[in-house]
């Protein structure tokens, strides 16, 4: 499938890059307080602004814009090779209940960390990773049907791996509730109280895993014609199913411990990303990667802006755009 903007992609790509830093870079203007465009200009190139505004900039503003691109970017990135190796247009973290399982997984370490010595059972980032991996195979073995991901099934499986993980979560909450401060961020996401370690952080693990679905791009593509032609063509199709597996659930339970579960960017922003740009994945990991960043993004300068003071869950407006997006793709495909 060629995208509506295939033909003249060589041109488009870098002016839409561009487009995107200067998008980001506005986006710092914007909050509770205005700060003026050439003044976070003249921040981000270090020259002198009024210091109130340059602690804003870039102690505030600069790492949640950061965390925020680059965990849509990263949560779209999974979506898409989800998409092309399991050859199922719904297949993403949130619905596949990756990132209930990644978000009990945490919630669980806080609560240990009072009761358990061992430091390997309490690293909230560990736990998270073991549980959105523990979820990804359950969801996937109970799919399977002989090889065959049905898509029925497969949304079943997830809905069943999601109302398990999301109820194990609220139950701990529940209990240690002093422990653990903000159930809603677990449970629907904020970008708020995000610093630059956890930029670093995101940084870090979304450069490894979205270079390596790169490099992997091809196999993506011969997935995409299914098991058996893949298999003519050389890919070693459990292994790479392994590998996009643990992928998907590192690079999910390092952002759900770090902005608490987000849901259907890595359903909406693929299908985005394919309609302009085509189905090769050459072209569709790093293009999902740029518009998820920008969609995550603009959510949560909605979810700030909104109702101000009072900031709303990012989930929330992830949710009221791809749910409608989710009925659409599933009615489409049901039909077809």
């Amino acid at each position: 499938m060629k995208g509506i903007l295939f033909k003249g992609r060589k041109l488009i790509l870098p002016f839409f890059a561009l487009g995107i830093v200067l998008f980001l870079i506005l986006n710092l203007s914007f909050g509770s307080v205005h700060i003026p465009f050439h003044e976070v200009l003249l921040s981000l190139i270090g020259k002198k602004i009024e210091s109130v505004n340059e602690t804003i900039i870039l102690n505030i503003r600069l790492p949640r814009v950061l965390v925020g691109f680059l965990a849509g970017a990263s949560l779209s990135v999974v979506g898409c090779a989800f998409q092309g190796f399991l050859k199922n247009p719904l297949a993403d973290p949130y619905i596949l209940g990756i990132s209930s399982g990644g978000a009990f997984g945490a919630v669980l370490a806080i609560a240990l960390q009072q009761f358990v010595g061992w430091k390997w059972f309490s690293n909230m980032e560990t736990m998270s990773f073991l549980f959105a991996l523990l979820s990804t195979m359950i969801t996937y073995f109970i799919a399977n049907n002989k090889g065959k991901l049905p898509i029925t099934q497969l949304i079943l499986s997830g809905v069943i791996v999601n109302l398990i993980f999301s109820s194990a979560t609220t139950f701990v909450i529940v209990f240690y509730w002093r422990n653990i401060a903000n159930s809603t961020f677990w449970l629907m996401g904020s970008l708020s109280g995000v610093f630059w370690d956890d930029a670093i952080r995101l940084m870090i693990s979304s450069a490894v895993g979205i270079s390596i679905l790169m490099f992997f791009s091809e196999n993506l593509n011969a997935m995409s014609l299914g098991e058996e032609e893949a298999m003519y063509l050389g890919v070693n199709v459990e292994r790479f199913k392994l590998l996009n597996f643990v992928l998907g659930s590192f690079l999910t339970s390092v952002i759900v411990s770090t902005i608490g579960i987000v849901g259907f960017v890595g359903l909406v922003v693929p299908h985005i990303a394919r309609l302009l740009f085509g189905a090769n994945h050459k072209i569709s990991i790093p293009t999902s990667a740029l518009i998820g960043g920008v969609f995550l993004v603009t959510c949560d300068s909605i979810a700030r802006s909104l109702f101000q003071p009072t900031e709303m869950p990012i989930g929330i407006i992830t949710s009221f755009i791809g749910a409608p997006v989710f009925i659409f793709i599933l009615k489409w495909r049901l039909r077809s």
